[in-house]
């Protein structure tokens, strides 16, 4: 599969970079342009990265929907969540490697979405993210109103959305919605260096640990899942060095397996 213009992946070192290319719209997006952040996410997999950076080109990364050509009448809007942005962002959240997104600018509807569904987010002191909808009359979409309920509380996730009101990069990592914020120059160095240090790790390990993270039961349900992928673990190759590397007194030279 090759790249489009607007959806960018390269791989270098096991890190791949999506980078979304429309810098003159702040990112916004059309739809097909959406889902194919979805199919970049298989293709840096397919590509052998060990780790996924996602960030938008210039200096926003995503505006959101690109509506310059939506029409509130003829537009299927269930069928274009439902098909289109929805298993995207799906695709984001299952994604067998770990993730991270670097944000700048603004980070809206889809945007604030495809941030907050990757594993890590790093956001620039003065980025801005929130739920814009009320200002044109919708309704949070995106899983806005998963994250906002999970990280914040329902209580916060109501008045952000009730409000409209947006938060700068600072105010979201000190409220715990996003990991950290960094000065807007350090962004993509402080992400890359992250990115690039996970890449080196047991990459196996890590996609075990985000299934076992997103185990909906209870603890005794974790616990049993925790048993058997590390049962799988230690039968892999990064376990195999892991222990042997611990024998020897050495590093480990992990692989992803």
């Amino acid at each position: 599969m090759k790249n489009s213009d607007t959806i960018l992946m390269t791989i270098a070192s096991d890190v791949a970079r999506i980078t979304l290319n429309k810098p003159e719209v702040k990112n916004s997006l059309g739809v097909d342009e959406m889902a194919e952040v979805g199919r970049a996410m298989q293709r840096a997999v397919d590509a052998g990265a060990r780790c996924i950076l996602v960030m938008g080109a210039g200096d926003a990364f995503c505006a959101g929907r690109d509506l310059r050509d939506a029409d509130p009448v003829k537009d299927d809007t269930y069928e274009i969540l439902s098909k289109y942005i929805n298993p995207a962002l799906g695709a984001v959240r299952a994604c067998r490697v770990p993730t991270v997104s670097a944000v700048a600018g603004p980070a809206l509807g889809f945007g604030f979405g495809l941030a907050l569904s990757c594993d890590i987010t790093l956001v620039a002191d003065n980025a801005m993210l929130g739920s814009p909808f009320r200002r044109i009359g919708l309704v949070t979409d995106s899983g806005g109103h998963h994250y906002l309920r999970e990280r914040l509380g329902r209580h916060r996730a109501a008045e952000l959305i009730f409000t409209g009101r947006m938060l700068s990069g600072r105010e979201a990592a000190s409220m715990g919605l996003v990991n950290r914020s960094v000065g807007a120059a350090d962004l993509e160095r402080a992400a890359l260096t992250l990115a690039t240090a996970i890449s080196t790790g047991p990459t196996a390990a890590f996609g075990a640990s985000k299934e076992i993270l997103d185990c909906p039961g209870s603890y005794e349900d974790m616990a049993e899942l925790e048993a058997r992928k590390q049962d799988e673990a230690m039968k892999g190759a990064d376990g195999k060095e892991g222990i042997e590397a611990f024998k020897a007194r050495r590093s480990p030279a992990f692989i992803g397996r």
